[in-house]
């Protein structure tokens, strides 16, 4: 029997001993502290909503033919009241009650949630969102996934400037239909709301017309200013915001005229 070498422990002085150990204590410690603080940042990330605030911004020149503003134009967001315009663009084309002109006024400049149930009720539900995608040859826009809640239609800034693009092509008893109450939009809405934030705040200097669009509630709070700015309606202006369950209607709707504010300098008359 003999010692081989390579297999022997090999003596370790006293001193490298402690030294060793000293490292092992350190490392394990910075190990730990490690672990509990990427706990603790999960912890307090879980706790925060994941995004709190979305904005999408398109403004479309008529003058000049040009989109000159597009940021995150391609974004989807729930409609809320702003779907009423393919409510109400969808009866007309479809040719509307006599009866149904006033209704139409109403539900577009005061945003009457009952007359919008009854029109979707009677015209289809989700059909009409369908037959208006087809209609204008909108890109990414769907009926809500709840046939009942019209609400929940999702579009983008980019499909609502088409929507109004397409009616001001409209003949101009129709296009009429839609634009008169949108000019005549007054401040407090049918639900009380003032529906004046966004584009009648930051524009109130020049003519407009608006369909605003408001909602809290199933994962997010969101506040639509959408319309036409300017003589003979030269901008087309789509503002979609959406934010945190939770938030104060209040802050979603200044958010979205601050961001009508933004473009003030840079829309002429």
């Amino acid at each position: 029997m003999f010692d081989d070498e390579r297999t022997r422990p090999i003596a370790v002085p006293r001193g490298n001993r402690r030294l060793r150990l000293r490292v092992t204590v350190v490392t394990a410690f910075l190990a730990v502290t490690g672990i509990l603080g990427y706990v603790i940042f999960q912890a307090s990330a879980a706790g925060r909503p994941a995004r709190d605030e979305r904005i999408a911004t398109v403004v479309f020149d008529r003058t000049s033919g040009k989109q000159v503003v597009g940021d995150h134009g391609g974004e989807r967001f729930r409609t809320a009241s702003v779907v009423k315009l393919f409510i109400a663009l969808d009866a007309i084309t479809h040719g509307p009650r006599k009866s149904d002109e006033a209704r139409i006024h109403r539900m577009l400049s005061r945003s009457d949630d009952a007359i919008a149930n009854t029109l979707w009720t009677r015209n289809g539900v989700s059909a009409i969102v369908t037959r208006t995608v087809a209609a204008i040859g909108l890109k990414n826009t769907t009926p809500p996934a709840d046939a009942g809640r019209w609400g929940d239609t999702l579009s983008t800034a980019e499909d609502i400037a088409a929507t109004y693009r397409h009616i001001l092509t409209l003949p101009k008893a129709k296009r009429n239909l839609i634009l008169k109450p949108l000019r005549e939009a007054p401040r407090t809405a049918a639900d009380g709301f003032d529906q004046h934030f966004g584009i009648p705040t930051a524009f109130e200097d020049r003519p407009w017309a608006v369909k605003q669009g408001w909602a809290a509630g199933h994962g997010a709070v969101d506040a639509h200013t959408t319309g036409l700015v300017g003589e003979g309606d030269r901008y087309i202006v789509v503002i979609l915001t959406s934010h945190a369950d939770g938030t104060d209607l209040a802050v979603a709707t200044a958010s979205a005229t601050s961001a009508a504010e933004s473009l003030f300098p840079r829309l002429g008359k």
